[in-house]
């Protein structure tokens, strides 16, 4: 979606949720469905801020029921792009499909590639929740939470101002989102509201300080890997065996503030692939496994 510095992040929030909501609904989508055999999609919306001001866009993971040529996957994008290209149009937006507009990417569910995608994803959902300005001085562009970092540190009434419209037109939305038949796939039909309202507490969460973080982001899959096999004591020795730093608490006891619950990782780091198509045999085992995974873990 093409933006300046004269567009509200509201407004382009607005136009981007039209448009995938016309994407993935109506007659063209129903034929895409049946024609390129679509199982579900996952989407998270990313936000960015640079010199042409705020940036919104989509990361998708859509899955296929078998596998599939190159030629078919780009079709299928650019026939979903078609759709998200008059729905902009008609809310006074453009969109661009060239200059990685568009990035069709064909992943091939097996175990090896399972594996880099996990990584994949992880290491992309730490830029997107992440401080760290590393990025951003590649593009220009800095997270809300960046720009947070960058307002505690130097008091820019601008980035504080940014922020706080962050704040007010990120209330309510839901950046991470997924179709009811992938849900419905992963025995996942509930809401997270759901999932909330039912949590009894008395488990143990492994919290972890901002530094040790830091330090072990980019392999959290590898954390999440260990307390899946052996619970919270392997992800504890996981952690020693790194010297990194952490606490134990009860559910209970979560403060919100500066650590991190990796049970949250766990469930968004399932969703920031760039605009991706998942084709492969066992896509649908596969795809199941880390959906559950990534709903399950507990830490």
């Amino acid at each position: 979606m093409r933006h300046d510095r004269g567009h509200r992040l509201a407004d382009l929030w607005d136009a981007l949720s039209a448009a995938w909501t016309a994407v993935t609904s109506g007659s063209g989508w129903t034929r895409d469905q049946k024609t390129f055999g679509v199982v579900g999609w996952v989407r998270t919306v990313e936000v960015t801020h640079g010199a042409k001001g705020w940036h919104v866009h989509v990361h998708s993971v859509v899955a296929l029921d078998g596998p599939t040529s190159p030629e078919m996957m780009w079709a299928m994008g650019d026939r979903m792009f078609a759709r998200w290209e008059r729905s902009l149009s008609g809310k006074g937006f453009s969109a661009v499909a060239d200059k990685g507009g568009l990035d069709v990417r064909p992943v091939r569910m097996t175990g090896e590639s399972i594996e880099q995608v996990s990584d994949y994803i992880s290491k992309i959902t730490a830029e997107i929740t992440s401080p760290s300005t590393k990025d951003g001085r590649k593009t220009g562009n800095r997270s809300p939470f960046a720009i947070l970092r960058d307002a505690l540190a130097t008091g820019l009434a601008d980035d504080l101002d940014l922020w706080f419209t962050w704040e007010q037109v990120s209330h309510g939305r839901r950046q991470l989102t997924w179709s009811r038949s992938l849900r419905a796939l992963a025995g996942a039909e509930k809401s997270d509201d759901d999932i909330a309202s039912e949590d009894k507490g008395g488990d143990d969460l492994l919290t972890i300080p901002r530094e040790s973080w830091e330090r072990m982001r980019h392999d959290v899959a590898d954390l999440l890997d260990a307390v899946e096999i052996g619970g919270v004591e392997q992800g504890v020795r996981w952690m020693r065996s790194r010297g990194l730093g952490f606490r134990l608490v009860s559910r209970g006891d979560v403060q919100a503030g500066v650590e991190y619950a990796v049970g949250t990782v766990a469930a968004a780091a399932f969703a920031a692939l760039l605009y991706a198509i998942v084709s492969g045999g066992d896509v649908l085992a596969a795809l199941t496994g880390i959906v559950q995974r990534a709903l399950s873990t507990t830490l």
